[in-house]
């Protein structure tokens, strides 16, 4: 009886932290979902709020505002890019960059930014700052002992990383690379940029 009271006790109080984050993955869950059902200017904080199945204030006490929330869609989606652990090699980085930013979900986020950046600047900032901008400075990191000029070179990394097969992505002609073809870009890339020692 004192444990179902503790536990009642408990979810009338403040949601440990496990709950907060799962609560938080739900928001951004439908997030996601809207952004790529309906623009970036056809979601609203209602909308959001009755997808997610929580109150804008929840959104608000969580996340934030829209900019806030689309901030932190593009940064959940880094976080597959760029875990803490920072002793990845320069290969292995190469590989979750193509399959993360090759895949559907990236694919969509992108064409919508851009299908939206005129008329909201401040999410094509946003969208650059939380995903390719992380990205290039990791990949100049990992590099910098062995390369002169690491940023400039990082960044033609990350260009070869993408290249044709993302244009081609964006563009609807081509599926998501298996994990053999990540692969086998990635090391092309890391080999044509000589950094393959």
């Amino acid at each position: 009886m004192k444990k179902a009271a503790a536990e009642d006790m408990r979810k009338r109080g403040r949601p440990t932290g496990d709950e907060r984050a799962a609560r938080r993955e739900q928001i951004l869950d439908a997030a996601i979902d809207l952004f790529l059902e309906s623009g970036y200017g056809g979601v609203t904080l209602d909308g959001l709020a009755a997808k997610a199945r929580v109150t804008k204030r929840t959104i608000y006490a969580y996340v934030g505002d829209k900019a806030a929330v689309f901030e932190a869609v593009v940064s959940r989606l880094s976080q597959q890019v760029l875990p803490d652990r920072r002793s990845d090699g320069l290969e292995a980085l190469a590989v979750r960059l193509v399959m993360t930013l090759h895949s559907d979900t990236a694919i969509s986020l992108h064409r919508m930014v851009i299908a939206e950046s005129a008329q909201f600047p401040e999410l094509a900032a946003g969208f650059y700052a939380s995903g390719p901008e992380r990205y290039m400075a990791r990949l100049s990191e990992l590099i910098a002992e062995n390369v002169p000029d690491s940023e400039a070179t990082a960044e033609q990394l990350f260009a070869l990383l993408l290249g044709e097969p993302h244009r081609r992505r964006l563009l609807g002609l081509e599926p998501a690379p298996t994990r053999a073809r990540a692969e086998a870009l990635a090391r092309a890339a890391v080999r044509a940029m000589g950094l393959d020692h």
